[in-house]
């Protein structure tokens, strides 16, 4: 009985040795980086999901959720076009005249570098109207844009009014291609964060 008893007890230890040394199937994952995208980002299939993925974006902080929410040419899409509110376009003309999606990610990366993880940051947006065409959807929204940075003296809090087109990609993905801004109210509009922020 004992030899045998010691064949099996050699057994499962071989066994276990084998399991534990293995490709840690069992081992916890590393974090993910802040700046990758996450699960909260949701396939852009249909428009409004394309602004559920920009609010979301901007509550956690998530430059590549944010980012991805706008056209790039890489992905079948006609370049990102931003058009600031004229009152922006004046303050901050070499910062915003001719705005890309990588001065989109780059100012969105600088503010959050001013930001604590703790700060607020919020979209609140109520939907003006839209248009539906073959190939686009055009959303008008009056906006509040709040995120709180470290900048004393600027602003924390943004309204306007914006018009975002939206088309979608050769993979029936959805992006914001066109973004237009307008200062309808006392506060600053969302363009002057930009220019602020763009370096």
């Amino acid at each position: 009985m004992i030899p045998r008893f010691s064949a099996y007890l050699g057994l499962w230890s071989l066994l276990l040795c084998v399991c534990s040394a293995g490709c840690g199937l069992f081992e916890p994952r590393d974090p993910e980086e802040p700046s990758q995208s996450s699960l909260n980002f949701k396939p852009p299939t249909e428009p409004s999901i394309v602004i559920a993925n920009l609010q979301s974006a901007i509550e956690q902080k998530n430059a590549a959720n944010y980012t991805n929410c706008f056209a790039d040419p890489i992905k079948g899409h006609a370049p990102f076009v931003f058009t600031p509110s004229p009152e922006a376009a004046g303050l901050y003309t070499a910062a915003l005249e001719s705005w890309t999606l990588g001065d989109e990610q780059a100012y969105f990366e600088n503010l959050i570098a001013r930001s604590s993880a703790q700060a607020f940051s919020s979209l609140s947006l109520t939907a003006t109207g839209s248009t539906v065409s073959a190939d686009s959807v055009v959303y008008g929204y009056d906006y509040t844009f709040v995120f709180e940075h470290g900048d004393p003296g600027f602003p924390k809090t943004a309204r306007g009014t914006l018009q975002f087109t939206l088309r979608a990609s050769q993979s029936n993905f959805w992006m914001i291609q066109r973004w237009v801004d307008f200062k309808t109210t006392n506060d600053i509009s969302w363009s002057h964060f930009k220019g602020r922020f763009s370096n």
